[in-house]
């Protein structure tokens, strides 16, 4: 039983050694991790940067694209549209359908006799009221 006594107690020194060797490696990992944290943030704000560059380059190529497709698809448009609409309009005529303007026209010629059958409708009354006063006095 001495032996293994002596066993132990020898080796308890290379025991605490070891594990404050172990506490050290934990220690300068911690630190290196701090160190090396630092330098690869920079680094991932570099090339974040680069990336945001590269997409805003990216996004006004594609807008420059669409905003040229979207007049492009104006004229064709216009282009379809024109001949179509004279089509419809002269079919229009052809059975008697009167346009918006002459729908507008019609409109306000139809307003300003209604105004004038009114002024005359109001002197025509004046004219009876006066008569009938005249003829019961």
């Amino acid at each position: 039983m001495a032996t293994k006594k002596i066993k132990r107690t020898a080796a308890l020194p290379m025991l605490r050694e070891s594990a404050h060797d172990i506490w050290l490696a934990g220690l300068g990992a911690f630190a290196l991790a701090g160190e090396e944290g630092g330098r690869v943030f920079k680094s991932l704000v570099k090339k974040g940067e680069g990336m945001e560059k590269m997409n805003k380059a990216r996004i006004n190529q594609l807008t420059t694209r669409v905003d040229g497709l979207r007049g492009e698809a104006r004229n064709a448009v216009a282009r379809v549209r024109t001949p179509i609409e004279a089509g419809m309009t002269n079919a229009m005529h052809r059975l008697g359908v009167p346009t918006r303007k002459e729908i507008a026209t019609l409109t306000k010629r139809v307003e300003e006799l209604t105004r004038v059958v009114a002024k005359s409708r109001g002197k025509t009354a004046k004219r009876r009221t006066v008569r009938h006063a005249h003829a019961a006095a």
